[in-house]
Parts: C-alpha cells; structure tokens; sequence
C-alpha cells in the first residue's frame, strides 16, 4: 500500500556526480515529490552517498533510509550520516552533508550476492575497525577472517562469523560518531587507509581499476609503512596489516 516509483542508476563511483544528482532531482520534481516523500538507498556505498545528499538537499531536506547491499556500506558508509559527490578535480567527497538517515536497514543475507571482489574490498573496512584501539577483534579476525569470508554457521552464543563482524564494525563506527559527528575529532580516526586511498582512486580515475575498499585495504598498508619509517610502528604491525 506504499506508493514506489525506482530511479536506476550505474554503479562505480563516477556515479557520484552533479549529472547523477540532478537526474534524482528531476525524477523527485517530475512525480511531484513533496516533504512527505522518502528516499530510500538500496545499494552499496556510492548510492547511499548520492541519495543522501539528494535527500539532504531536496526541498531542503526530506527523509532517507539506507539499505545497503554491500559490506563496505553495511559496516561503514551507511552509518553516520555523511553524505557526498566527486563533483571536483581537487579531491574525493568534498561537496558534501552531514545527513542522518531515520532507518539504517543492513540484511547480512544479501552478501552472498556480492561477486569475491566487492567482498574483499568491504573487509578492509572490517579490519581497520580492528586497527582503531580494538586489539581482541583484530586477533578475533586473523583467526576467523576465512569464516566471515565463507559465512560459516553461528558458535556456541556467539552469532555466525559474517555477523559478529558486521555487528562490531556497526558498533565501533556508531561509537565514534555518537561522540564526535561531524569530525572535529575522533571521527578522523575513521580515515585511516582512505588518504592514500583517495589518492590512489583518483590516480586510477575513480574507474573498476580499483574500486574503494581495495583503495582503503592499501592505504591501510601504505600508512603502516609510513608510520614504521617514522618509528611510530613495528615491521611486525606492518606485516600484521
């Protein structure tokens, strides 16, 4: 009894534009959309970016809902309100708004729809949530890493693998945000990976040569070896990572 309509619309980042955006707008504007109606993000990382800065932005702002389909969104960029596009050759997500959604919904049981690639890249963002003061998890993942990967069952009270990983991702990102939410402190934590990430993703042109999470996954690495050459870390922590 809900009244739907779908606006469809590529995947990649280069999705994360001012083209992208204004095909939202005249979709909204055409089915004369007013401050009652929600947008809903059904897909990874990039659609719930645009859509909540559509939402952020439309009429001033009308609500959304993330339902991410990706585990790069499911742990990380559904929760916590930052919305964005690529809209300028300076850097990535500068044009931007803090804007929360109402409902994050994240069903464990669409992984299993996402090709090996997607799946590895969204587990970086697994492990640095181990790399941010959490040591238990990080070991929790060395030697569990293979059952998130195959989705293997649930452990005596512990829920199944793929789960426990989602929900403390979920848990630590929502801390951190709850605390500072708009990055004047702690939230910059969360960057860990993404500056040389970042720099790398535009290296490559925001293009399938190297999607996000493979991005973060070597910038993790990348800052490691920055902060073992700075005698901030050891060659074991870079080896670890």
């Amino acid at each position: 009894g809900i009244r739907s309509d779908s606006i469809i619309l590529p995947d990649g980042e280069a999705t994360k534009c001012w083209q992208d955006l204004n095909e939202i707008f005249d979709a909204l504007l055409a089915a004369r959309c007013d401050r009652s109606t929600s947008l809903v993000a059904l897909g990874g990382g990039v659609t719930g970016d645009l859509t909540g800065f559509a939402a952020a932005t439309y009429l001033r702002g009308v609500p959304f809902v993330q339902v991410p389909t990706t585990l790069l969104s499911q742990v990380d960029s559904s929760i916590g309100g930052k919305t964005a596009i690529n809209s300028t050759s300076h850097g990535k997500n500068l044009i931007g708004a803090f804007y929360q959604p109402i409902l994050v919904i994240a069903d464990t049981a669409l992984l299993d729809t996402l090709p090996p690639r997607e799946f590895r890249a969204g587990y970086a963002e697994v492990v640095k949530y181990g790399l941010l003061g959490d040591v238990h998890f990080f070991e929790w993942l060395e030697a569990n890493w293979r059952d998130v990967f195959a989705g293997g069952p649930a452990r005596g009270n512990l829920p199944a693998p793929r789960e426990y990983a989602v929900l403390k991702s979920v848990q630590a990102k929502a801390a951190i945000v709850a605390r500072d939410e708009r990055e004047t402190g702690d939230r910059a934590l969360l960057n860990l990976g993404h500056t040389f990430g970042h720099g790398l993703e535009a290296a490559t042109g925001f293009s399938a040569r190297l999607i996000h999470g493979e991005g973060v996954a070597l910038g993790c690495v990348l800052a490691f070896k920055l902060s073992a050459r700075l005698g901030l870390a050891t060659e074991e922590d870079v080896a670890r990572v």
